[in-house]
């Protein structure tokens, strides 16, 4: 490839109008400055992440012992190890180090499923309640009735789908719910091993899908019954990470696919609106200047949100459906303690109350992306910080009304996760790290399972 001799270069700047290329200068600068205050406003918010942590470790310290986790989370983190490390093999080799784990994934999800107490405590009490007879389980999926709840529409029909295939009988939405799990799990696999081939099977997409093995979010893969997790999109941070290739075809239809991935995640349930607001910011950080970062944005963006809502026509006209939106959310006292659904919520501003914060934080993976920042360069981490904005905002205030048992969540509230495996695999040592903290994790979230250390306070009369 030829380029123009730097004589003529201010030839063609020169044609185009002075005031244009005012705007454009300006364009670029206006740019750069909204990214440095996005990234400002990350650390920041890290920094306060941290601070939560710390917290955390104090409340634990005093209330709780450490419980011994599952034998899913061996599994997990000895399938995450062993890609890891076979990642540093040749690509023969760890191409098939990765189809091999994917597929004893896949096996593990089937043949150890989940157990539905932990310590005398329900694992998934909303699952739990609804399959406790028919009328729950018809009140909680109302598409038979020609209604369909908005924050999970996707996930509505294909529920109702299973339950008919099962044959609508007393057990059928149990064994619904274990399918879906196992569904959605393949559906995860299948989202590694692709963007582990997008990548050429690269040493960092296969450490990629290592980490991404290991999190504590595939606990939720082995049975879980509820569909919050249905929302994380594994491979979207490998695809979007493509924005930074020469290659401007290459570029955009990886933004348009990991648009339509994020899209139809959320369709499944709502939480996944943080990952099309964080993917759409990662996306404007690509190679080749200020205008390609805005198209691949809006790339992303737009099919996101037709794979979101594209489902509607087919409620409305084919199907005859009316949606509904009556999901509540609820937001953390700043001073003083509230009363939310027969609850109590500590204020962020007390120790508990910010403890609980930091351990819904650190179990959530925000401690993945203090690695990342940690270890890995600036030009590097930038896409992984711009991705975990959104959720990083939401989780200062988040208050889970059935935390910590509601795991589907907890761990599904943050997609930035995915960022910051990605940025942690570019080397081994930053993998190894990785692991390390992921270990971590799965401690820390089985103490607080055991423990019931942040248990909800009930209260019977509005006091």
């Amino acid at each position: 490839m030829t380029h123009a001799p730097a004589s003529q270069q201010p030839v063609v700047e020169s044609a185009l109008h002075p005031g244009l290329q005012g705007m454009m200068v300006r364009s670029g600068r206006l740019s750069h400055a909204g990214m440095v205050l996005l990234l400002a406003v990350t650390g920041v918010l890290l920094c306060l992440h941290a601070a939560g942590w710390l917290a955390a470790i104090v409340v634990v310290a005093k209330t709780a012992s450490p419980a011994m986790p599952q034998v899913q989370s061996a599994i997990v983190l000895v399938l995450g190890v062993a890609v890891t490390f076979a990642a540093g093999r040749t690509r023969r080799h760890r191409r098939l180090a990765v189809i091999i784990a994917l597929v004893c994934a896949a096996v593990s999800f089937v043949a150890v499923p989940l157990a539905h107490r932990y310590h005398a405590r329900d694992l998934m009490p909303g699952g739990v309640d609804t399959v406790q007879s028919r009328r729950s389980f018809e009140d909680r999926f109302r598409v038979a009735g020609g209604d369909i709840n908005f924050h999970s529409h996707l996930s509505d029909v294909v529920m109702v789908g299973l339950d008919a295939a099962y044959g609508r009988t007393d057990r059928s939405p149990a064994r619904a719910f274990s399918a879906l799990s196992r569904l959605a799990g393949l559906v995860f696999l299948l989202e590694l091993g692709v963007a582990a081939a997008w990548h050429r099977w690269s040493r960092q997409s296969c450490r990629y899908v290592g980490l991404a093995l290991a999190m504590p979010l595939v606990l939720l893969y082995f049975g879980y019954w509820e569909l919050g997790y249905l929302s994380m999109a594994a491979g979207v941070a490998p695809l979007l990470a493509l924005g930074r290739s020469r290659r401007l075809l290459q570029a955009q239809t990886s933004a348009w696919v990991a648009g339509c991935l994020q899209g139809l995640h959320t369709a499944l349930h709502g939480f996944g609106l943080f990952g099309i607001a964080g993917g759409t910011l990662a996306a404007l950080d690509a190679r080749g200047g200020v205008r390609r970062g805005w198209i691949r944005a809006a790339t992303f963006a737009s099919a996101a949100v037709a794979c979101y809502l594209g489902w509607i026509f087919l409620y409305v006209t084919v199907w005859r459906l009316s949606l509904e939106s009556n999901r509540q959310l609820g937001y953390r006292p700043l001073l003083h303690s509230a009363i939310f659904e027969h609850r109590i919520a500590n204020p962020l501003l007390s120790l508990s109350g910010f403890g609980e914060f930091g351990m819904f934080s650190a179990v959530a993976g925000v401690p993945l992306l203090a690695w990342a920042c940690l270890s890995a360069s600036r030009r590097t981490v930038v896409q992984a910080a711009l991705f975990a904005l959104p959720s990083l905002i939401f989780l200062v205030r988040w208050w889970p009304v059935s935390a910590p048992y509601n795991l589907d969540l907890l761990l599904s509230i943050y997609p930035g996760v995915f960022a910051a495996c990605w940025v942690s695999s570019s080397s081994r040592s930053r993998a190894i790290g990785a692991l390390v903290v992921l270990v971590v994790l799965h401690l820390l979230l089985w103490t607080m399972l055991g423990n019931g250390t942040f248990s909800r306070v009930w209260v019977t009369d509005g006091r």
